[in-house]
C-alpha cells in the first residue's frame, strides 16, 4: 500500500476519533478531502525534475504489478519482447539494446533460463558467439507482457487527448536527446566542493588531527 503523509492535524483527528471509520473519514478530510497518497520526493529549484521522477516511480510500480500478474519480472518482460519481435539473437546485440554492462545482462539471462524463458547456445557459424532465442514458456508468456505493456500506456495516457498525447512525446523526446548530449564528466553543480584539490586526503593528503 502507497505511503500516506499526514499532517499533524490529520493525525490528531485520527487518534480522538473512536470510530475506525470516523478516524479515517477524518485523516482524509485533513488532508483536503481526497485523501491522495503521497506522490514522491520534490526538490526544491528542480521541479520537472522532481516531476519526472515522481511519474516514472508510479509508473514503475504498476508496470511492476501489471506484469506480476502475468508472472514476468522487469526487466525480462524486455528481453522477451525483443526476441519475439526479432527471433534469435545475438548476446551482444541484447547487451546494447538494454543499455547495461555485459555482466549484468548476462545475470538476466540466466535467471530467465532457470525460468524456462530463454534459451542460449553458441551460434553454428562462430563458436565464440551465444545466441539467444525464446523458449517454450518464454513464446507463451510474450504476448501477455506485451498486453502489460499496453494496458499500462492505456493508464498512463487516458486522461490525454491525441493532440496531448502527441506533444508530450514530442516534449519528452527533446528532453532525453539533450539530456543524453550530457557529458557528466564535464559538468559540474553550481557550488560543488572541488575534491580534486591537491590538500585533500583523497589524493594523499595528511590529516592534521593525525600524527
Amino acid at each position: 500500500m502507497p505511503t500516506v503523509w499526514l499532517s499533524s492535524a490529520a493525525m490528531d483527528a485520527a487518534r480522538n476519533a473512536t470510530n475506525p471509520a470516523a478516524a479515517a473519514r477524518t485523516a482524509r478530510t485533513a488532508l483536503g478531502g481526497g485523501g491522495r497518497p503521497h506522490v514522491g520526493t520534490s526538490i526544491d529549484g528542480a521541479p520537472l525534475g522532481s516531476l519526472l521522477l515522481q511519474v516514472l516511480r508510479i509508473h514503475a510500480r504498476l508496470g511492476d504489478e501489471l506484469l506480476r500478474q502475468v508472472g514476468v519480472t522487469v526487466p525480462h518482460e524486455i528481453v522477451l519482447l525483443y526476441l519475439e519481435e526479432h527471433g534469435p539473437v545475438p548476446q551482444t546485440e541484447l547487451v546494447h539494446y538494454l543499455g547495461r554492462d555485459r555482466s549484468t545482462v548476462t545475470a538476466t539471462l540466466q535467471a530467465m533460463e532457470r525460468a524456462g524463458l530463454v534459451q542460449r547456445g553458441s551460434s553454428p557459424d562462430d563458436g565464440r558467439i551465444m545466441i539467444v532465442s525464446l523458449a517454450r514458456r518464454g513464446a507463451q508468456v510474450a504476448p501477455a507482457a506485451r498486453a502489460a505493456w499496453h494496458e499500462l500506456e492505456r493508464h498512463t495516457t487516458r486522461r490525454l487527448t491525441a493532440a496531448q498525447r502527441e506533444e508530450l512525446a514530442a516534449l519528452l523526446t527533446v528532453v532525453r536527446d539533450t539530456l543524453a548530449d550530457v557529458d557528466p564528466r564535464g559538468t559540474r553543480a553550481e557550488g560543488a566542493i572541488d575534491l580534486t584539490d591537491s590538500n585533500d586526503v583523497t589524493r594523499g593528503g595528511t590529516d592534521p588531527e593525525v600524527s
